[in-house]
């Protein structure tokens, strides 16, 4: 599959020259690491509960409660490994979840601590976590909802109430790295970017939920975040290189360009000002990350290009695995889903591996981060053969960029 060749091209483009050629060509090859396997993954899952309601519910009951809570999206909880830890009005619980082919969601930072992803409770709420009218970058605009079937619209509810959740969990993925980048002696320009990046996912969060309020037909919000006391910073420059290689080199980069392909997909014009937003958005979160890795190489040498090599390896090595089978089929029309930014499993983990293959791995390779050793890649459109490709992007280096 081959993405959206204009934003596409101008995002490779401004990945390479964020850098700068003087920061590129001081970037040495690094030993790549091996990627491993994993197929399931453990996160925390919490869900609001009430005193006057007494013990939070058992493993079994937790499980229902959980799949009914985060249906048919992102992830498929396979099950409950832990007993409950209740504080702050939630229910919280340690699960196993796969990735779920029915995915209806944008992507974007994770909040991430010893392996577990962190997100609130979603709960019935008040405007405090709706767009502000014309200042929420879509104008103040509701999708339209007349030709949905109820289904329909359920599944896209669930789908913008996670997506939400998850733009609202990167609100505290920034305000850390905030943090980790002034322990480390970050210069400001990097710490007054990700307190930018921190506002504009308040606004991604924003949107989310308030088009996941409009199809479910009552307002949706956050529940108090699980913020565990004690956090931890990053433990040195390797950790914190890796960190933003992984969910920002990788992880936004793939998120900007599959926001792009929703919006481009999607047809109801709130849906589309809201892609165009969180698009644009994420775009820059991935150069502030492309940004930081070069600085943290320049500060801790050889140790971090080892450990931000091994990141982009892996995601060499995720190419050659096959998506999951699907947890269940997907609820609805699929040109009435996507229509409003739904996309299915399949459709994701197709637009992710390209978004790998032909930004990611290109951007570290011309880096000097990352040296293609196999041929398995070149079905995206990027392989050992084909690197002169890469250097074409440069051709829309007279597109504006926005400054971080």
């Amino acid at each position: 599959m081959l993405l959206d060749g204009s934003f596409r091209r101008t995002l490779l483009a401004r990945l390479l020259l964020s850098v700068g050629p003087s920061t590129a060509a001081a970037l040495l090859v690094a030993a790549p690491g091996c990627g491993g396997e994993p197929e399931a993954a453990a996160d925390i899952r919490c869900f609001e509960w009430f005193e006057e309601l007494g013990a939070c519910l058992d493993r079994d009951q937790a499980l229902d409660e959980l799949r009914t809570i985060y249906p048919k999206c992102e992830d498929y909880i396979e099950s409950v490994e832990s007993d409950a830890t209740q504080r702050e009005g939630v229910c919280c619980y340690e699960v196993t979840s796969r990735r779920n082919s029915d995915y209806c969601g944008v992507p974007g930072r994770p909040f991430m601590l010893e392996g577990h992803r962190h997100t609130a409770a979603p709960r019935a709420a008040e405007a405090g976590w709706l767009a502000r009218g014309t200042a929420s970058g879509s104008g103040g605009r509701q999708p339209s909802l007349a030709d949905l079937t109820d289904e329909e619209r359920e599944t896209l509810a669930d789908g913008w109430l996670r997506s939400a959740l998850e733009e609202h969990a990167s609100v505290a993925s920034f305000a850390r790295f905030s943090l980790d980048l002034m322990a480390h002696g970050a210069p400001s320009s990097l710490v007054e970017a990700a307190h930018i990046a921190a506002l504009d996912e308040v606004g991604h969060a924003r949107l989310g939920f308030s088009l996941a309020s409009a199809y479910r037909g009552a307002p949706l919000g956050p529940a108090a975040f699980p913020m565990p006391p004690g956090l931890p910073v990053a433990a040195d420059l390797v950790a914190l290189a890796r960190a933003v290689a992984e969910e920002g080199c990788v992880g936004e980069t793939v998120a900007a360009l599959v926001a792009a392909e929703q919006r481009a997909r999607a047809e109801d014009p709130a849906v589309r000002a809201a892609l165009e937003v969180i698009a644009e958005d994420e775009a820059r979160h991935a150069e502030l990350a492309w940004l930081t890795v070069a600085w943290a190489i320049g500060a801790g040498g050889e140790p971090v290009r080892r450990a931000v090599a091994e990141v982009f390896e892996a995601a060499a090595q995720s190419l050659r695995r096959p998506p999951l089978a699907e947890a269940e089929a997907p609820r609805g029309r699929p040109a009435a889903l996507a229509a409003h930014g739904h996309l299915t499993g399949a459709d994701l983990h197709a637009l992710s591996s390209a978004a790998v293959a032909q930004v990611v791995l290109p951007c570290a390779h011309s880096l000097a981060l990352w040296k293609p050793v196999v041929a398995a890649v070149t079905r995206f459109g990027y392989g050992p053969t084909s690197t002169s490709s890469v250097l074409s992007a440069l051709e829309c280096a007279s597109a504006p960029k926005t400054p971080i």
